[in-house]
């Protein structure tokens, strides 16, 4: 079973469509919608949402959470405004 160089589907043997460049790279498609999505209209599949390598770098995304050091900033400003309200409002 061979793989799709663009959405990465898996391609029953005996369909799909081979392009090979000229340095001799072979390019694996199941269809011709990945074809001409990676060929003629130079797209990545990793970018377009239909794709199979979407799926899997969106569920990575989700698990790691990054922030700025701006947002840290302002949360951790956030955070003393709202402790020293607190710290206000007891002292009344």
């Amino acid at each position: 079973m061979a793989f799709c160089t663009f959405c990465n589907n898996q391609i029953p043997k005996g369909t799909g469509e081979i392009y090979v460049l000229r340095d001799g790279t072979m390019l694996n498609f199941c269809s011709s919608k990945c074809k001409v999505n990676a060929i003629d209209n130079k797209r990545e599949g990793r970018l377009m949402k239909w794709t199979s390598k979407q799926e899997v770098l969106s569920s990575e995304k989700k698990e790691e959470k990054k922030e700025s050091a701006f947002a840290k900033d302002v949360d951790a400003k956030l955070k003393e405004k709202e402790a020293a309200k607190k710290a206000a409002e007891a002292k009344k």
